[in-house]
């Protein structure tokens, strides 16, 4: 499911526990049409009996269902009691109970259907209504909030409570919420918890597998911002967007770690896993798409019965970047791609396995990648049509106008390449280059250490020496020497479509 959809779902199940002082009056009755309105808005059903005892509205029986339509069935939360107070400032309490369940039913069309509840814990949960009734605003805070497995069927056949075990829990959470709109539902949201911890255990008793997985995440933020069109339909993506539906999000922490165990026929992998941090950055709207995650000194420890020694690595900094556009249009729009792996190391027990006698520099390696440019969408890549004709390969669903290489940097065993450039594209001459615009630009690349690295790869063997010899000829027709186990080449493309390396011309 992608991460605008689980954002959507996951804000319509929190409705009722996650809804933010402002400086005006609100009523219980007010903040509750509010919560009311905000869960039909999405198109889910939420019913509840009323009562009113002196300054509190008390709701008991409260049940909201959350349809899931692309594999049919639904969520249900179901909350026993919850009350209102006027605090006689202008602003509202609102108490949950310290248990709430969740019910998830799945109905698919074909493949088998999935019936579980979830149990949903509070303690020291606090929560204030104020504003408006046009901008309302939430505040709350919770010392924990827990949440697991209770029950789990498979096509009506329960899952003994040994073969599947799913608990999550949060410490020390704090946020405020601020909810407006009525056709489009706008909500800004802030949110810290001190310490996220999961715990996952699944056996079927049917298979011979096993999965462990144990961690947590500490110092978590979120910073966001959720335009949801009043009725808007998730499996319609194009039409959503086309309406408002648009989401701009920030996620980080500062620590994470992890315990993992996976056993299937006899065979076990298991290890450990910990960062220094890391983020998540999602945008979406009807002009673009965004992906941005980092991490920060992530560290892997993985040992099993199919390797041959442990396997330890660290990467000092890991980046992946992702800006296009997501509707046609004749006009030119920003894109951008970005890969960087940077400052990876290993343990010395697995480079023995290679390099037993140390020839090779076994300092930290890096490769990155940072692309970004213009080009012209064809198609709009949220309308199932569209997706279709991508898929069957018949048109080509973008088209280039400028593209600049940024940074090419690839950096390992005492050898370094790095790049730059940029290119313009002329979609009028799809001939020059067949199926594609004609580009036009250059290239810079220099290589260093790059025929040491040739010599110490022949002297250890993983090299044969017809190969080496073929990989220096082919060096020095691209490239000329311009210093000490230093090579360079200016590659071109002309406005006539000639290929021109170092000033030669090759095409």
């Amino acid at each position: 499911m992608p991460h605008y959809t689980r954002l959507g779902s996951s804000t319509a199940l929190c409705a009722l526990l996650a809804a933010g002082p402002a400086f005006a009056d609100v009523t219980a009755r007010q903040v509750w049409d509010d919560m009311r309105g905000y869960v039909e808005g999405m198109g889910s059903a939420i019913e509840a009996t009323e009562s009113t005892s002196g300054d509190t509205l008390e709701l008991a029986d409260i049940a909201i269902s959350v349809p899931i339509p692309d594999v049919g069935g639904a969520v249900s939360v179901t909350v026993d009691a919850l009350s209102m107070t006027d605090n006689g400032d202008g602003t509202v309490s609102i108490v949950y109970p310290a248990e709430n369940r969740i019910r998830v039913e799945a109905r698919p069309d074909e493949g088998e259907q999935v019936d579980m509840t979830l149990l949903l814990t509070q303690t020291g949960l606090e929560i204030t209504a104020s504003g408006t009734p046009e901008q309302m605003t939430y505040d709350y805070e919770a010392q924990s909030v827990g949440l697991s497995l209770e029950r789990f069927e498979r096509d009506g056949v329960p899952m003994p409570p040994e073969a599947m075990a799913i608990a999550m829990a949060m410490r020390d959470m704090t946020g405020q919420s601020v909810m407006s709109g009525d056709t489009v539902r706008n909500i800004a949201q802030v949110m810290t918890i001190a310490e996220i911890t999961y715990d996952l255990n699944v056996a079927p008793p049917e298979e011979s597998g096993r999965m462990a997985l144990k961690g947590g995440m500490q110092g978590v933020s979120l910073d966001g911002t959720l335009a949801m069109p009043k009725g808007y339909d998730m499996t319609e993506m194009g039409a959503a967007l086309r309406a408002g539906y648009a989401v701009d999000s920030t996620v980080s922490y500062t620590g994470g770690n992890a315990d993992f165990n996976f056993e299937e026929n006899g065979e076990v992998t298991a290890g450990t896993s910990s960062s220094d941090g890391g983020s998540l950055v999602t945008e979406l709207n009807a002009d673009r798409m965004r992906y941005a995650a980092t991490g920060e000194n992530t560290r892997m420890n993985i040992r099993g019965t199919a390797l041959p020694v442990p396997v330890a690595f660290e990467l000092g900094r890991t980046a992946f970047n992702l800006l296009t556009p997501v509707t046609a249009s004749d006009e030119a729009r920003p894109f951008e791609l970005g890969l960087t792996l940077g400052d990876f190391t290993m343990d010395d027990q697995l480079w023995s396995i290679f390099d037993p006698q140390g020839a090779l520099p076994r300092d930290p390696a890096t490769v990155s990648l940072d692309l970004s440019g213009a080009l012209r969408l064809l198609v709009n890549i949220f309308e199932p049509l569209a997706m279709e004709t991508m898929g069957s390969g018949d048109e080509v669903p973008m088209q280039p106008v400028d593209v600049s290489l940024n940074d090419l940097t690839v950096r390992a065993v005492g050898a370094e390449l790095t790049g730059t450039g940029a290119a313009t594209f002329d979609a009028s001459d799809m001939t020059t280059f067949p199926g594609m615009p004609r580009p036009e630009g250059q290239i810079d690349l220099r290589l260093t250490g790059g025929n040491a690295l040739i010599e110490k790869l022949v002297a250890m063997g993983l090299l044969p020496e017809e190969q080496a010899m073929g990989a220096r000829m082919m060096l020095g027709m691209f490239a000329v020497p311009a210093g000490e186990d230093t090579l360079t080449s200016t590659i071109e493309i002309n406005n006539q479509g000639h290929v021109i390396a170092n000033g030669q011309r090759l095409q």
